[in-house]
Order: structure tokens, then C-alpha cells, then sequence
């Protein structure tokens, strides 16, 4: 419900390509949380800015979920 959606694979591909395990990732419109989401799959710490609340409150669950589905099974990434 977001008006700006594009897949987890998008920044996956931007972040494999210029960040390194373990390295920082700002993202200034955080939105639903994807860039979050796919900081999570590939090792990456996360810093996300949103000043809508609603896609804040979505995008802090998304990225939740994302790190317990990585305690749960690894590193699939």
C-alpha cells in the first residue's frame, strides 16, 4: 500500500554492488522498509529515516521479520 513499491531485489542488487558485508546503509525515505529488508538478507547494517508513521510502523515490522526469518534459517543469501 505504499505508492512507491519495487522489489526486495532491486536494492539487493545496489547493495552487493557498492557496500560490503557489514558496512552501513542509509536510506532517507524508508517508506515500507524494503532497503531495510534487503540489508538484513545480505549482512549489512541498516539506518532508516521515514516521517510518515503509518509506513514507518510497516516498514519496522517488515524489517523485524526479515531479521527473525535470518535467526531462524542463516545466512541464505
Amino acid at each position: 500500500n505504499h505508492p512507491a513499491v519495487f522489489p526486495v531485489a532491486l536494492p539487493e542488487h545496489l547493495l552487493k554492488s557498492f557496500t560490503k558485508t557489514g558496512e552501513t546503509a542509509v536510506d532517507p525515505f524508508m517508506g515500507s522498509g524494503t532497503t531495510g529488508v534487503a540489508c538484513v538478507k545480505l549482512g549489512r547494517k541498516f539506518i532508516g529515516i521515514e516521517i510518515e508513521p503509518k509506513y514507518f510502523d510497516i516498514a519496522c515490522e517488515r524489517i523485524e521479520n526479515a531479521q527473525r526469518q535470518q535467526k531462524l534459517f542463516g545466512d541464505a543469501a
